[in-house]
């Protein structure tokens, strides 16, 4: 696609991702009207469409079939639509920015980094708000806190797009700054998934084959496994580890306990896509009580499991965790040999949030995903037809030296 105006389409995507910040649903409006610049430009520049996996579409068929036996259709179906309106827009967004030259994709590039390092600042700004005055947190709303902090992660990863231009002492300096902010914030799951960013970026260079078996192979086999080891664990061990372990880490045990009890009450085909925010699925207040610190604490019942592995399993049961990994391992075949550390970590950092803090259905974090992957994508492309032109460039001189040596 040649280079003309697109002065709008790069303003959407710095709106997309920066008006997570004071608003968790907020994103909705700019990235409807990213979706129908995207749709515009595709008809002027005849977009060639990328194809849809078909185990993915079988996947989300047997989504919508879960539906009709859940307990609340209403709920389950608009659930549903939501996140398939979503993923067929970034779908859009994907096939449009692919095919975006190289001056207008950097410029998008930069416009994400910008949007991620105001979202940093305004984080560590609000967290001394937070800390010292507590004004700015009752005047917007107690829920920005959550929302900005995940926000913060998924854009943060945008960094590091650009951290293989930088010397790597600062490289490793801003790593360890998202981190501390990221805790500073009381957002633990934040700042492991960084922590597991950056470990992914080291493993890449030092244990390749490792990381791809991991990384393949290994997330669908703990996935797979995972409500049978839950299974084997009892809430009498959690009151026993909730004397050293932080009330949040306690409250998921047994959010995972209360979930991972009624998985294997229907077992292959799930409770229905989207129902895990059904309230009868989560924890009982009156039945969990923990003493932290010689005081009482009462568990609240959570608005979903925390953990999209569980809440797959929850939703969609065996059949539908067996189509997701069957759909990750072939995508990865495909697709992992052409990737660059970057891309992967993004992956990494991602799921590590959500198989601890969020629901993978929730609809800012949907947006946020689908509008920064194609650009880790674009900069593996990127970087691929920059490889291969150094590799040309080698060619060429070994043919030198030979025919000089000759």
């Amino acid at each position: 696609m040649q280079s003309q105006n697109f002065w709008l389409f790069q303003i959407l995507v710095f709106l997309v991702i920066f008006i997570c910040l004071p608003l968790p649903h907020g994103n909705i409006y700019p990235f409807a009207a990213l979706i129908a610049t995207c749709i515009y430009i595709a008809k002027k520049h005849q977009i060639n469409y990328k194809k849809i996996d078909l185990l993915l579409i079988i996947f989300f068929g047997w989504g919508l079939l879960s539906a009709f036996w859940s307990v609340d259709l209403r709920l389950t179906t608009k659930i549903y639509t939501k996140v398939t309106l979503i993923l067929l827009g970034g779908w859009l967004w994907f096939s449009n920015y692919s095919q975006l030259d190289l001056m207008v994709s950097e410029r998008i590039q930069s416009l994400v980094l910008i949007a991620a390092l105001l979202l940093a600042v305004s984080l560590l700004i609000f967290d001394i708000d937070l800390e010292f005055k507590g004004h700015l947190y009752q005047v917007i709303d107690q829920n920005i806190s959550p929302a900005l902090i995940h926000a913060c992660i998924a854009c943060s990863l945008a960094i590091w797009m650009n951290l293989d231009k930088l010397p790597k002492w600062l490289q490793a300096c801003i790593l360890l700054g998202l981190t501390w902010i990221l805790q500073r914030a009381s957002s633990d799951a934040a700042a492991l998934g960084v922590l597991l960013g950056s470990l992914t970026l080291v493993m890449h260079k030092y244990l390749q084959k490792f990381l791809r078996f991991m990384f393949i192979y290994g997330m669908p086999i703990v996935w797979g496994f995972m409500p049978f080891v839950f299974r084997m664990l009892t809430p009498e061990n959690y009151h026993q580890w909730s004397q050293n372990l932080d009330p949040s880490y306690t409250h998921r045990l047994f959010i995972s306990n209360s979930v991972t009890n009624q998985i294997f009450q229907k077992f292959w085909t799930g409770f229905g896509f989207g129902s895990s925010r059904l309230q009868e699925f989560g924890i009982k207040a009156e039945e969990i009580t923990i003493a932290v610190s010689n005081n009482q604490q009462i568990l609240e019942a959570p608005v979903h499991p925390h953990n999209f592995m569980l809440q797959i399993w929850l939703e969609l049961g065996a059949i539908g965790v067996i189509l997701a990994s069957l759909s990750w391992i072939m995508y990865w075949h495909r697709q992992y040999h052409k990737s660059d550390s970057y891309y992967i970590a993004f992956w990494a950092s991602a799921l590590s949030v959500a198989v601890t803090s969020i629901s993978i259905w929730q609809s800012w974090w949907l947006f946020l995903m689908v509008t920064l992957l194609p650009i880790y994508c674009k900069k593996t492309a990127k970087d691929h037809l920059y490889s291969s032109e150094r590799d040309t460039q080698k060619s060429a001189c070994a043919n030198f030296r030979k025919l000089f040596m000759n």
